[in-house]
């Protein structure tokens, strides 16, 4: 079959490609050298970067210096792009954290317009459904005064409806008794008929209050866990908090909405760019500061808190054996530590008795112990020439 397409959208046959593969312009050299600059040896693969170092070696210093300059060049220009790419990411987080603050906030705010909306309807559950037509509202009215033993007028009661889909037993042929919701004119109401509610223990009626589907899932997930605390710590130290949160003993141990009064309290009127101007620098500081190498300590290293108090201890010991009066004594003073010194020499000669013998007698010192307060003889470490010493003070000396 001939080919029908002719002129310039024929295809080009085998031996056209080869020829104009081969009619390419090749590229050229910039430099003066045969041998052309090769990229960074790290680059590309191991056969051509080993090749490229080789011819790097057999250059000159000229061609040497051109190749590094335009490697330094190079890195110079990856450098800028990677900071400007960068600043981007950085910008673009601080866009989106904003925008997710945002959106959080609507999504709290719809949230909390919705339960404050809801706050005066109560649901009923555990009432038999009649098929056809029936008077919710007449029904509520009779269980309240029988079960709970309150009687509210019919003004009270703005409207009393079945909530949910309808659904026929097979087996039975009867319906199954739905939930009523019931929407009453002032919130006492509301908070009277709760605080009865204690009365329907260990019946088949509940009494609930309506929340917004996120908070009533949340509370399910808490009504375990609720259960559990309100057994071990007793119904009056546990309540479940607005929206979804669990206290014991005043504290909240749990809370599903941690951020729900924060959030709360933004404005939906700020200003968007100052917001993302300031989440911007806020990233970027984070970043150079996690950028940051590990600081060295200069510090000594700290003793262990026992070995300081050890000796503390022993300071205030010795503190306090300096400060406590000392008895009066006939041997010089010395300082803590030191060998006592010998005793000095005197002028005049010591005069021996044989019955009573010198306390300043060199040789032979007399002590007051602070304990038993008497006086204790101590024998001098070093004897003076020409006097006798005695090792035995009582003995008589002749």
């Amino acid at each position: 079959m001939a080919n029908r397409y002719t002129g310039k959208y024929a295809p080009l046959s085998s031996s056209r490609d080869g020829m104009t593969r081969d009619s390419k312009r090749r590229r050229h050299a910039t430099s003066d050298s045969s041998v052309p600059c090769s990229p960074h040896p790290n680059q590309g693969d191991l056969q051509f970067s080993a090749t490229s170092r080789a011819q790097f070696e057999h250059m000159d210093m000229e061609h040497k210096l051109n190749c590094l300059f335009d490697m330094i060049s190079t890195n110079y220009d990856m450098n800028y792009k990677l900071d400007c790419l960068n600043n981007s990411f950085y910008h673009s987080k601080a866009i989106n954290d904003v925008t997710e603050a945002r959106l959080r906030l609507l999504e709290y705010k719809s949230l909390d317009i919705e339960a404050r909306s809801l706050r005066n309807n109560l649901i009923f559950n555990g009432f038999p459904e009649c098929v056809g037509t029936e008077e919710c509202t007449q029904t509520i009215l009779e269980f309240l005064t029988s079960k709970l033993n309150m009687t509210l007028g019919l003004h009270s009661i703005v409207e009393a409806r079945r909530i949910g889909r309808r659904i026929v037993a097979r087996a039975q042929g009867t319906t199954r008794g739905r939930a009523i919701l019931v929407t009453l004119s002032d919130p006492r109401y509301v908070n009277d008929i709760m605080d009865s509610a204690k009365l329907l223990k260990n019946t088949h009626f509940g009494i609930s209050r309506d929340y917004p589907r996120e908070i009533s899932e949340a509370r399910k997930e808490l009504w375990p866990e609720f259960k559990a605390a309100r057994e071990k710590y007793g119904s009056k130290s546990v309540k479940m908090l607005f929206p979804a949160a669990l206290s014991v003993h005043g504290e909240v141990i749990r809370n599903l909405f941690p951020d729900w009064h924060s959030i709360l309290r933004g404005s939906r009127n700020s200003d968007v760019a100052s917001r993302v101007d300031q989440r911007f620098q806020k990233i970027t500081a984070d970043y150079a500061v996690s950028a940051q190498p590990p600081k060295l300590s200069t510090e000594p290293p700290k003793e262990p808190i026992s070995v300081r108090e050890v000796q503390s201890a022993s300071e205030d010991e010795s503190d306090a054996a300096v400060d406590e009066p000392e008895l009066p004594t006939e041997t010089p003073r010395r300082s803590k530590g030191k060998a006592p010194a010998a005793p000095k020499q005197r002028s005049r000669k010591p005069s021996l008795s044989p019955t009573k013998l010198s306390s300043r007698q060199p040789g032979y010192l007399m002590e007051v112990h602070p304990v038993m307060s008497q006086a204790t003889p101590i024998t001098s470490p070093r004897p003076a020439a020409g006097n006798t010493v005695i090792d035995n003070p009582t003995a008589t000396v002749v």
